[in-house]
């Protein structure tokens, strides 16, 4: 009997995970580094597909500002064309003739009317330029109510912030081993009664499915998440670790799965974030250093955020 049949003798199978379990049918990894789903969604059209809100909520807040600025060059480009295309003699107050510089006081004069701020030295004097004028003044409203909206979308939208060690580990604990990682609040905020759940996945090359198995932990829960958290899966008898090698998880394209909520007491809500580690980021025969010390005059706890993923070399009990 190989050791794999008498591995998934020992153990039954989470069958209600949201995964699937069909390996023909999923990518190498379930969950990508940024914690989402690696999922690539196709058989829809491009409007039935794209969720506006959701994309302009959750895209980075570079990406952001940079589509702001360019949503509003190109508006006031369309609207500057608008002006000469009904001829700048509608419009008073020019003081150039050259080109570039007229080109430059038209995009201003735009740019005051979307805005709504109106300076005044230019003004619209035919009905054309009265009717363009009206129209950008109407659009820059409702286009910076959207903003506004979107704006306090984004910095009201309760999100954790949790820092995961870039590897997990296998160091020894209390006279044997155990699967370990570190995580922390990247925010000042506090985060409070913290649960960690840990689904360890794997491919049955005899069925070619996946199987997910739910690991036991140390502790599961704390009350608070003020300093760091190191998370520990015993590796003792009742683990289905027991017994294997790096080789072995890296056969079995192992993965683990990390989900983790906690209540934010800035936002007043519960939060979630994922995580996972593949086979290939897991760190065999090591120990992670402390990283948090008491601070010069003793008044506080100096916590190094960049010392989580610090580890170094560590004996395995037989």
């Amino acid at each position: 009997m190989s050791k794999f049949t008498e591995f998934q003798k020992r153990f039954n199978f989470d069958k209600y995970t949201g995964f699937g379990n069909s390996a023909n049918n999923q990518g190498d990894r379930l969950l990508g580094k940024d914690g989402n789903f690696n999922v690539e969604r196709i058989g829809q059209s491009f409007f039935e597909r794209i969720s506006l809100y959701h994309q302009l909520i959750s895209m980075s807040w570079s990406q952001f500002i940079w589509l702001i600025i360019t949503f509003f060059i190109v508006v006031n480009l369309i609207f500057s064309l608008s002006y000469y295309l009904v001829g700048l003699n509608q419009l008073t107050g020019l003081e150039t003739s050259n080109t570039l510089t007229k080109f430059i006081e038209v995009s201003a004069f735009s740019a005051q009317t979307l805005t709504t701020v109106g300076y005044g030295r230019i003004n619209p004097i035919g009905n054309a330029s009265d009717i363009i004028a009206s129209f950008e003044a109407l659009f820059g409203l409702l286009s910076f109510a959207f903003i506004t909206g979107l704006l306090y979308g984004r910095f009201s939208r309760p999100q954790a912030r949790l820092i995961y060690s870039p590897n997990a580990i296998i160091a020894p604990f209390q006279n044997m081993t155990a699967l370990m990682f570190r995580i922390a609040n990247g925010r000042k905020n506090q985060l409070i009664e913290c649960e960690v759940t840990l689904l360890f996945n794997y491919l049955d090359k005899e069925s070619n499915m996946r199987r997910f198995i739910n690991l036991s932990l140390e502790y599961s829960k704390v009350n608070a998440l003020s300093l760091s958290w190191t998370v520990v899966h015993p590796i003792n008898e009742e683990s289905p670790l027991t017994g294997l090698t790096k080789q072995d998880l890296e056969d079995m394209k192992a993965e683990i799965i990390v989900m983790f909520k906690a209540f934010d007491d800035t936002y007043s809500q519960v939060v979630h974030t994922r995580h996972s580690y593949t086979a290939s980021e897991i760190v065999w025969g090591a120990k992670f250093i402390p990283m948090f010390t008491r601070s010069a005059d003793g008044s506080a706890t100096v916590l190094n955020l960049k010392k989580i993923g610090e580890f170094s070399p560590a004996e395995l009990p037989n």
